[in-house]
Formats: structure tokens, C-alpha cells, sequence
């Protein structure tokens, strides 16, 4: 079982390195695959063994995914709210415009952000982050949920209760022209 195990994890690593590589290779346009793997690799081999051998990496990394779950979740909430009123239908050219280096599109809204899915963005995580309960950080909003850790419900709920609230006052203030857009990501 040990051999299945360790065999199962070489090939799962040797995959996310391999990722890792084709990402590394996509922001560094100069870089081959061979090359950003490899350098990919290295990284990580000496952040494991830092990680091991210099301080708590346990620690460091509940903490780390524990403050990302405070900070995507409302991201998350606010994409699926947006993915539900437009019906899951979006226009696939106006998607590519980021990756084409080009402006514009029914996605752009103002400077590429969507002010009002942005501002719920960051009111969720502030409160997200304001409550979340790590082993090297407690938020000032702990106490009031008596020591519990509801930074992944409270984020949500607040960035996804801004959401609907910020997009009923501008339906309100504003009539409807053409079909709804939401942006595919906020």
C-alpha cells in the first residue's frame, strides 16, 4: 500500500509541476517549457524543504488557505449570482477581449472592472477577513461569533447581500436598455 501510495503521489506531483511550468511559461513568454518546469521545480522542492525545516509551514499554509477562502468566497457567490440572472448565457468574443491585449466589449464596464460586483467584493472580504479565526491571526470580529470561525458564511452572505442590493438600486435609478450583461468575472 505504501509503493501504491508513493507511486500515486510522484505522478500526481510530476502532473502539478508540469502545470506549474505551463503557467510559469505562459507569463514568461521567453521561457520554454523545459525551462519554466524546471524552474518550477526547484522552487518548490526548496520551499518544501524550507517549509519542513525553517518554521511551522503547517501553520503558515492553514492560515494561508484559510485567509483565501475569506477573500474568494464572496468573489464566488457574486460570479454565480451574476451567472444565474443572465441565464448562464454569455456573448464568447466579448470573454477573449482581455486575451486579445484589447479594450472594450459588453464586459468592460468601467477601466475592465464592474464597480458595483467589485465594491461587494471587497465589503465580503473585509468582512470575511474581520472574522476569520488562524493559527497566526485572529480577526476583531471573532468574539461576536463567541471564538467560531464564520468568515467563509459571513463573507458570502455580506459580498452576495451587497451584490443584490447595489444591483436593485441601480435597476431603480436606471431603465433597462437591451439585454442584461454581467461580467463573467467581477
Amino acid at each position: 500500500m505504501l509503493v501504491a501510495a508513493a507511486a500515486g503521489s510522484v505522478g500526481n506531483a510530476g502532473l502539478m509541476l508540469y502545470s506549474m511550468g505551463l503557467d510559469l511559461d505562459a507569463i514568461l513568454p521567453r521561457a520554454t517549457r523545459t525551462r519554466a518546469t524546471l524552474v518550477v521545480a526547484v522552487v518548490a522542492t526548496a520551499f518544501v524543504f524550507v517549509g519542513h525545516f525553517a518554521w511551522d509551514a503547517q501553520s503558515a499554509m492553514t492560515s494561508f488557505v484559510l485567509l483565501l477562502t475569506a477573500v474568494g468566497t464572496p468573489w464566488a457567490v457574486i460570479t454565480l449570482m451574476a451567472h444565474v440572472r443572465c441565464g448562464g448565457t454569455y456573448d464568447a468574443e466579448a470573454l477573449q477581449v482581455y486575451n486579445r491585449r484589447a479594450r472594450g466589449g459588453a464586459y468592460w464596464f468601467r477601466a475592465g472592472r464592474h464597480p458595483m460586483a467589485t465594491l461587494s467584493w471587497a465589503l465580503g472580504a473585509a468582512v470575511g477577513l474581520a472574522s476569520v479565526a488562524t493559527p497566526l491571526h485572529e480577526g476583531p470580529l471573532l468574539a461576536l461569533a463567541g471564538g467560531v470561525d464564520c468568515s467563509f458564511v459571513l463573507s458570502g452572505l455580506v459580498g452576495g447581500v451587497a451584490y443584490a442590493a447595489l444591483r436593485e438600486r441601480a435597476a431603480r435609478t436606471t431603465a433597462p436598455e437591451g439585454p442584461v450583461t454581467e461580467p463573467a468575472v467581477p
